[in-house]
């Protein structure tokens, strides 16, 4: 809720469950503030109420509390349950060839390539259970360390895939997520026959700051005109998402990325997104932004990149969405180079929260882990459709079993007003670069970017 947004004397009111957003005045706010305190209103204070806000799609007039959890907890489920789409997380090699200071593999980073009986049994199993779920599709991400250090097994894992389920209806995509160093043209066109559709690709700023976090594992390399090269040309074949992770040292390089590039040709629409480095999983403790939680890391420059990405043709994403990601989804696996199953890319090369293995199938700890519920540690908070529990994964690593969540309501609470501001402004407006007009950067954030720069 916003009080007197857009104009003086109406309040902005959003449905984190359904996104669902209304403009009322005064009189109407009046009404329904008396009806959520229980008060009964005459029918003629009732017809005063647009009869869309009784709309259950929009969410600002529900039947109960009671009965909108409920209807919370039903969507939860059917979603987390749907079988449709069978994802996962394919880690091909722990190997890379970058050291980055905030690497959350930290811990597992340096070796660990998965061998080509491993790869075989990745493809039978993905097939098998695609066909067992009556799964439409299965998506592939690869990811490594550096995936492109393993070019060979991901095709194999994808060729075997798209073999196994030749004769069915389920059609088999892959993404890869990478550094982009490896990232050609030439291999993207090679694999675009066998499903490849899109890239995840790191720059952490412009030249002058990407090299002080993404750093070479040769003394004196900087990788980023090679990556940078690489995406620019890649946005013409696949989508390419940009994502970066500021922190103190590197955040004054974010704002000439962006400029750098529009001007490359760097596919209009696409996906640019910037948030901040965090200390979680496997990162070293001293890494990044010293937080584990987003609410910790200066989220208020999330808002200025997100405007500037929008103003130069760019999607910057939704930065009110953080979950609920695929730790919640029964469908969605992770497997590490030795074939072990996990429930999250956030366990890889730990054994002990394995589910299972491709060559053996999902062991019980599977249904464990399924049945957990996370978001029950949330109680009631309105943020949970758009959070999710934050990185339950951390949590569960740090407490040694399935416990917990990352709860990220100092990050919401911060910024949910500028954020819903925002979603009203790209209903009210075709043109997303309109639509951020009207919220020119804060100067306080432009002042910190600046002073970063000097």
């Amino acid at each position: 809720m916003i009080e007197h947004y857009p104009t003086h004397g109406t309040t902005l009111l959003y449905n984190a469950f359904s996104g669902g957003i209304a403009v009322l005045d005064e009189r109407v706010m009046d009404l329904l503030r008396r009806a959520d305190r229980g008060e009964t209103l005459t029918p003629a204070e009732w017809s005063e109420l647009d009869p869309d806000l009784f709309d259950e799609s929009v969410g600002v007039l529900v039947q109960s509390h009671e009965w909108e959890e409920a209807e919370f907890r039903r969507w939860h489920e059917e979603s987390r349950s749907d079988a449709a789409e069978l994802s996962s997380v394919i880690s091909v090699t722990f190997a890379c060839n970058l050291r980055c200071t905030y690497c959350c593999q930290e811990d597992v980073r340096g070796g660990g390539a998965m061998t080509e009986s491993v790869g075989q049994a990745t493809a039978e199993w993905h097939a098998c259970r695609a066909l067992e779920l009556g799964s439409r599709q299965v998506s592939l991400a690869f990811v490594g360390g550096e995936p492109l250090l393993a070019q060979r097994r991901i095709e194999q894992v994808v060729v075997g895939l798209n073999d196994r389920l030749l004769s069915s209806s389920v059609s088999v995509r892959f993404s890869l997520i990478t550094n982009g160093v490896f990232l050609t043209r030439e291999l993207i066109e090679h694999w675009l026959p066998i499903g490849l559709v899109g890239a995840q690709v790191t720059l952490d700023g412009d030249e002058s700051t990407h090299s002080l976090t993404r750093r070479s594992s040769r003394r004196g390399d900087d990788s980023f005109s090679t990556i940078y090269s690489n995406v620019v040309a890649a946005s013409e074949l696949i989508d390419v998402t940009i994502r970066g992770n500021y922190q103190d040292d590197t955040a004054h390089g974010f704002l000439p990325l962006i400029k750098k590039l529009a001007s490359a040709g760097f596919r209009k629409g696409s996906r640019i997104r910037f948030v901040p480095a965090l200390t979680t999983l496997g990162a070293p403790s001293d890494s990044a932004s010293g937080s584990c939680t987003w609410g910790g890391s200066s989220p208020e420059l999330m808002l200025l990149f997100s405007d500037e990405i929008r103003r130069a043709g760019f999607d910057p994403g939704d930065p009110i969405m953080l979950g609920p990601c695929g730790l919640h989804r029964k469908h969605t696996y992770a497997v590490d180079p030795g074939g072990n199953l996990y429930k999250c890319p956030g366990f890889l090369g730990h054994p002990e929260w394995t589910i299972g293995h491709v060559s053996r199938g999902l062991s019980s700890r599977y249904d464990e882990i399924t049945s957990a519920a996370p978001m029950d540690a949330c109680g009631s908070c309105a943020h949970r459709p758009h959070c999710g529990g934050g990185c339950v994964a951390a949590a569960w690593r740090k407490h040694g079993r399935p416990r917990g969540v990352t709860c990220e309501l100092d990050y919401f609470e911060r910024a949910k007003s500028h954020m819903i501001a925002r979603k009203h402004a790209l209903i009210d407006h075709e043109a997303g670069d309109k639509a951020v007009e009207q919220f020119p950067p804060p100067e306080a954030c432009l002042a910190k970017v600046n002073r970063r720069s000097q």
